[in-house]
């Protein structure tokens, strides 16, 4: 969601509260949970546009009693027990549940959902229009149901506890109250929805896999962006220096989050397979790092650091004391100005949800490849910027090995006789078509042109 809209929606929204991370999370030194307290949130809808439930236009809340897991043989609407709906408080909000509650952890995975589509609502331009539209005007969202799993499916989400260590269920670990979950899950609708599904039966689709697991990501890590709270700690963990090796440790001790390590990592395509989670790391990889180098861009450019210590925050691997000097340099320009430092951050976030709702929207699900996804990314960034961050974006997906297949037909090599062109015969285009093509065709000899006449 942009700054702008974020502001327009403060005083006209619904607010809710929600964890940033999971409760559990425990700080790296072990003095108490790394988000203790839910935080405020706003979504689009006035009070006046929510029911109970929590429930709107898109999706509403059922707490189920006593559910199974859909499976392919039980499939929504659910039409069982459910518990009653939760209502809003008297001011029509409903940041006034109690946290330890089970109307909370309801309201939680709806507000959590709404904000997430508000957000990517708002990167596309356009409203979202569920996949399964032809079936179900709304998404079935059911919280807590007794099962040690979660899953999302044709036009519902259900979502029960995580595990304990002998994989029984532990209710202190609602999957519904899980901020990233909860957001990877919608990312595959909305993929569902502006992508679409490859056509072929032909198409192995193991370049769709891994763009569809890290589109999942990518919409939970640029919606997590907009809590404070986690901007706040991720810029005063590492000063804004995001891609040194200190810096990988640092957001690495942050917490145990899935979607920090995930946005975190150093694989390219020769460390990969074709397992989609697995392959998706690069391209993961690839789009946070653009993120990050427009985000450092910006700071060069307001003079908040030097282009010098860009360049040696970006080139791996380094000594060890150039890792303290650069750190040391970036902590030195992080104090004083964080309020500066944060909004660079915020504008490459709006930046590349951006870039990625623009290139979500163009690219084919059929047969597609990993370098078809950087083709038209840079044709996106031509939309948004003129071409700005050309050079970035090669670059981050160059050093990710994101290239053309050796095997690919752009890669092959076209000689003149591979052509029709040959110096030694005429060739039998016309003159005009051939020069319309851009090859000049050599004069025929004489002897030449009279056997093809005789023929």
């Amino acid at each position: 969601m942009s700054l702008e809209l974020d502001r327009r929606i403060s005083d006209s929204g619904t607010r809710f509260r929600i964890f940033p991370q999971p409760r559990f999370l425990q700080k790296a030194d072990g003095s108490g949970p790394l988000f203790p307290e839910p935080e405020q949130v706003v979504i689009a809808l006035e009070p006046a546009a929510i029911q109970p439930g929590p429930a709107d236009d898109r999706m509403f809340v059922v707490d189920a009693i006593g559910k199974l897991p859909y499976n392919r043989f039980f499939r929504p609407p659910y039409q069982g027990a459910f518990q009653p709906p939760i209502r809003a408080g008297e001011n029509g909000h409903f940041d006034h549940l109690d946290p330890n509650s089970r109307e909370f952890s309801a309201a939680t995975m709806y507000a959590t959902v709404r904000r997430v589509l508000d957000i990517w609502e708002d990167y596309f331009g356009h409203t979202i229009q569920w996949h399964f539209e032809s079936d179900f005007s709304r998404l079935e969202l059911i919280p807590l149901i007794e099962w040690n799993n979660a899953q999302s499916g044709y036009g519902f989400l259900e979502f029960g506890f995580g595990r304990t260590a002998n994989g029984t269920i532990d209710h202190t670990r609602p999957y519904c109250e899980n901020f990233d979950v909860l957001a990877h899950e919608l990312g595959h609708s909305i993929i569902f929805a502006e992508v679409g599904f490859p056509a072929s039966p032909t198409d192995d689709g193991v370049d769709y896999g891994g763009m569809h697991e890290s589109a999942g990501d990518l919409v939970a890590i640029i919606a997590s962006l907009h809590f404070n709270s986690v901007v706040d700690l991720l810029l005063e963990s590492t000063k804004g220096n995001l891609l040194t090796i200190n810096g990988l440790d640092r957001v690495g001790e942050l917490s145990d989050s899935r979607q920090i390590r995930i946005a975190f990592n150093g694989l390219r395509m020769s460390d990969v397979g074709e397992e989609p989670h697995d392959r998706s790391l690069p391209l993961t990889g690839a789009i946070f790092d653009t993120m990050v180098e427009v985000f450092q861009q910006d700071l060069v450019a307001k003079k908040l650091i030097t282009e010098d210590l860009r360049t040696r925050s970006t080139n791996l691997p380094g000594t060890a004391h150039d890792l303290t000097q650069i750190q040391d340099e970036f902590t030195s320009a992080y104090t004083g100005n964080e309020a500066a430092f944060k909004d660079s951050l915020l504008l490459a976030r709006d930046y590349v949800g951006r870039l990625l709702a623009v290139t979500w929207g163009k690219i084919s699900p059929d047969f597609l490849t990993y370098h078809s996804i950087l083709r038209t990314m840079l044709q996106a960034d031509r939309d948004l910027t003129g071409g700005v961050n050309a050079g970035i974006i090669r670059e981050c997906f160059a050093w990710r090995e994101i290239a053309p297949l050796p095997t690919s037909l752009m890669m092959r090599q076209h000689t003149l006789a591979n052509c029709g062109f040959d110096e030694t015969e005429p060739s039998p285009v016309p003159d005009g078509a051939a020069r319309r093509s851009g090859y000049r065709v050599p004069a025929p000899r004489p002897d030449s042109s009279a056997v093809r006449t005789a023929r």
